[in-house]
């Protein structure tokens, strides 16, 4: 699974894009540093990572890794980024997008909230066109 999602990555990644991980990038277990170190390598751009609930590793582990910044949340303007999307709730004036919630749900809370984890996506990241694509569908904005 891990080596099909580095290639789908890779297929549409470029080195000069910038990517957001919404969390849970890997699972720990006893080569945990090793392996996350290993695949980050191969992934192009620039990475800022959105800690969820199985990043437990002290943050500057994830930037010796290769993340340029690693956030527990991120406001980048026109979006908050999260892992765990339950902190939405009341914030309804704003776009989410979030992770954790794996195929439960595309689009949800009143279409504020996105989910761009990768199983809800066959695998692949999701564009900044695609996200803007999704709310405008469902939101007409």
């Amino acid at each position: 699974m891990e080596n099909a999602i580095i290639s789908r990555y890779r297929e549409v990644v470029k080195p000069g894009d910038t990517v957001y991980f919404l969390g849970d990038l890997t699972i720990r277990g006893p080569q945990y540093k090793a392996n996350l170190e290993y695949t980050v390598e191969q992934l192009p751009g620039r990475k800022i990572l959105i800690l969820g609930n199985h990043d437990k590793h002290n943050p500057f582990t994830y930037v010796e890794a290769g993340f340029e910044s690693v956030h527990t949340s991120l406001d980048i303007g026109e979006f908050i980024l999260v892992h765990d999307p339950a902190i939405a709730t009341g914030l309804n004036d704003r776009k989410w997008l979030c992770g954790h919630v794996h195929t439960v749900f595309k689009m949800a809370k009143k279409h504020t909230v996105l989910n761009v984890g990768v199983d809800q996506w066959e695998f692949y990241p999701v564009s900044e066109i695609e996200v803007k694509r999704m709310f405008e569908e469902y939101t007409g904005d």
